[in-house]
């Protein structure tokens, strides 16, 4: 996949009490696009997800790391969420987190997560400081959230299985 279709739209307020919880127009965009079995990771406050995993905030469906729980996880999703802590300098955005370590600055902790990626979905919904790219993996839509001032920009994006590794070995079986 070369071209990638782009949205850029207003953040919006956060008014939930809780410094990670995604506001209305990224929850929008979420739910415009995942359907069927999904699992968030780093789920924090948020409800969307048939599989919520967390680590301390008791809206998850299993409070657990990250990092244990796709260890043992053999099940195939649909689509996979996640908002994993950022790179940030204020500590104060991050009170109330159990995590706090960053996924895209950690090499070995981003090959793991890729490696379960692609022997379990087919779309992964990645809500970060960055735009990752993924082995196996293309880019489909990518949506920045401005949050104006001088706040960093987030940017929610939709990577799809490419074709060619989904059929790993001539045999479309999973």
């Amino acid at each position: 996949m070369n071209k990638c279709e782009y949205e850029v739209l207003g953040l919006g307020m956060n008014n939930t009490g809780y410094p990670g919880a995604f506001t209305p127009p990224v929850v929008r965009a979420i739910n415009s696009v995942v359907r069927g079995k999904v699992l968030h990771l780093y789920s924090g406050s948020s409800l969307i997800g048939d599989v919520r995993v967390d680590i301390m905030h008791e809206n998850a469906t299993i409070n657990r790391k990250v990092e244990e729980f796709i260890k043992e996880d053999k099940r195939y999703w649909d689509w996979v969420l996640l908002d994993p802590p950022y790179a940030l300098a204020n500590r104060r955005e991050i009170r109330g987190w159990g995590e706090t370590h960053s996924l895209s600055a950690d090499v070995k902790w981003r090959t793991e997560i890729e490696q379960f990626f692609v022997a379990h979905t087919s779309n992964v919904l990645w809500f970060d400081y960055c735009a990752p790219m993924l082995r196996g993996f293309g880019r489909r839509k990518l949506w920045f959230f401005l949050p104006g001032g001088f706040h960093i920009v987030r940017v929610l994006s939709w990577l799809e299985k490419e074709m060619a590794d989904m059929f790993v070995g001539g045999s479309n079986e999973r």
